[in-house]
C-alpha cells in the first residue's frame, strides 16, 4: 500500500487514506428505475435496520436483483473499485483483471429525520455508498444535512491542532445523484440525519477484493 504522497517543498504526506469521489455522467434515467425498484420493494420487505435509523434498510443481497439497472450498478462499482485499488497499490494491477464482488450491497433509505449511525465494515476491502436521489432539502436544514462524514483514523489527531480546538477532524461530502464514494471499509463513518422532502436512497456495498484471471 502506498503510505506516502509527495508534498509541497519538504513535506510529505504520511499514511494518506484513499477516498474516490466520481460522478456518473447521463445517469438520470437510470436513477429513475432504480427510485421505482427500491420503493416497490421497500413496501414488500420489512427493514433490516443495522446502521440505518428511521428509514428502510433492504437486506444485503441487492446485486444479484435481476433488473438490468443492477447489472449497470455492478459494472460501476467495479470500474470505481479497480481504479481506487490501482492507485492504492501504485498501478501494479494488470488492466485485464476482474474485480469479483462478493461482500453484499444494499439500499439505505432515509425521509425526514432518518439518519446513520457512526459504522465502519470490518473483514472488508473496499465500502462504497451510490447516491440514486438525494430528496429535497429544506431551507432552513443545517448545513451538515443529509451528508455522509469520515473521521481521521490517526491516533490523537482528535488533540488540539494547528486550526485550534474548533478544528474537527473529519471529511464532509455533500451527497448528489449519479455520484459514487469509495473508501477503505475500515474508516469510520457516518450520515447526518436528512431534513427535506422526499427520499434519500442511496446503495451501499462492501468488496472483498480477489482478482480473477
Amino acid at each position: 500500500m502506498r503510505n506516502h504522497y509527495a508534498g509541497p517543498g519538504n513535506v510529505l504526506l504520511t499514511f494518506a487514506t484513499p477516498i474516490l469521489q466520481r460522478m456518473f455522467e447521463n445517469a438520470d434515467e437510470m436513477n429513475k428505475a432504480l427510485i421505482r425498484i427500491v420503493l416497490a420493494r421497500e413496501k414488500t420487505i420489512p427493514s433490516a435496520g443495522r446502521s440505518n435509523v428511521g428509514g428502510w434498510h433492504s437486506n444485503d443481497d441487492l446485486f444479484d436483483w435481476p433488473d438490468p439497472e443492477i447489472v449497470t450498478l455492478r459494472k460501476w462499482v467495479s470500474d470505481a473499485v479497480g481504479e481506487i485499488t490501482n492507485v492504492d497499490l501504485e498501478g501494479r494491477i494488470d488492466g485485464s483483471r476482474e474485480v469479483k464482488m462478493d461482500g453484499g450491497a444494499w439500499v439505505n433509505l432515509c425521509r425526514d429525520g432518518g439518519y446513520n449511525k457512526i459504522h465502519n465494515h470490518p473483514g472488508c476491502s473496499w465500502s462504497g455508498v451510490y447516491y440514486v436521489s438525494t430528496g429535497v432539502e429544506d431551507p432552513d436544514a443545517p448545513p451538515d444535512a443529509g451528508k455522509i462524514e469520515f473521521l481521521d483514523p490517526r491516533m490523537g489527531a482528535t488533540e488540539t491542532g494547528v486550526n485550534g480546538p474548533d478544528a474537527v477532524p473529519k471529511l464532509r461530502i455533500e451527497p448528489r445523484a449519479g455520484m459514487i464514494v469509495v473508501f477503505p471499509s475500515w474508516l469510520y463513518h457516518y450520515v447526518n440525519p436528512f431534513r427535506g422532502t422526499g427520499e434519500r436512497i442511496s446503495i451501499a456495498f462492501n468488496i472483498n477484493l480477489r482478482f480473477g484471471d
